[in-house]
C-alpha cells in the first residue's frame, strides 16, 4: 500500500480545507468529502489483497468460509462505521456520528453471533 501517497493527498485535502473555511465554508465540507473519497477509492483498491489472504487463510486450515466472511463484515462494518462517524463529525454533527457508531456496534454484535456460536460448538466438541 503506497500510503505516502495517501498522507500526502490528506494533508493537501487538509491545507485546501482550512483555506476554504476561512473563505467559504461551504466549500469547505465539499473539499473534505471529496479528499476522503479518493481516499477510500485509493485504500479500496487493496482490498483485493486481504480477501486473497483470508481465502489462503481458510484453504490452509479447512475452516468454515462463510465463519472467515462473516469476519470480513464485521471489520468492514466497524471502518465504515468510524468513517462515517468522522465524516459526520467533520461536518459538524458529533450528534449523527455518535448514532452512526452506535448502529454499527449493533450491526457486529449480530454479525458476532454465528461466530461466537461456532467458538462455542468448537470447544464443546474439544472438551468432549
Amino acid at each position: 500500500m503506497d500510503i505516502f501517497k495517501i498522507i500526502a493527498i490528506g494533508l493537501i485535502g487538509a491545507i485546501i480545507v482550512v483555506m476554504l473555511r476561512a473563505i467559504k465554508s461551504d466549500l469547505s465540507i465539499m473539499a473534505t468529502l471529496a479528499t476522503g473519497i479518493v481516499i477510500v477509492i485509493i485504500t479500496l483498491t487493496y482490498i483485493s489483497d486481504v480477501i486473497v489472504a483470508f481465502n489462503q487463510i481458510v484453504d490452509k486450515t479447512g475452516l468454515n468460509s462463510k465463519l472467515f466472511a462473516s469476519l470480513l463484515k464485521i471489520v468492514g462494518i466497524g471502518y465504515l462505521t468510524e468513517y462515517s462517524s468522522g465524516m459526520c463529525e467533520d461536518m459538524g454533527s458529533p450528534s449523527l456520528g455518535k448514532k452512526i457508531q452506535f448502529s454499527g456496534k449493533i450491526a457486529i454484535f449480530l454479525m458476532a453471533i454465528p461466530v461466537v456460536t461456532a467458538l462455542i460448538n468448537t470447544v464443546a466438541n474439544l472438551l468432549k
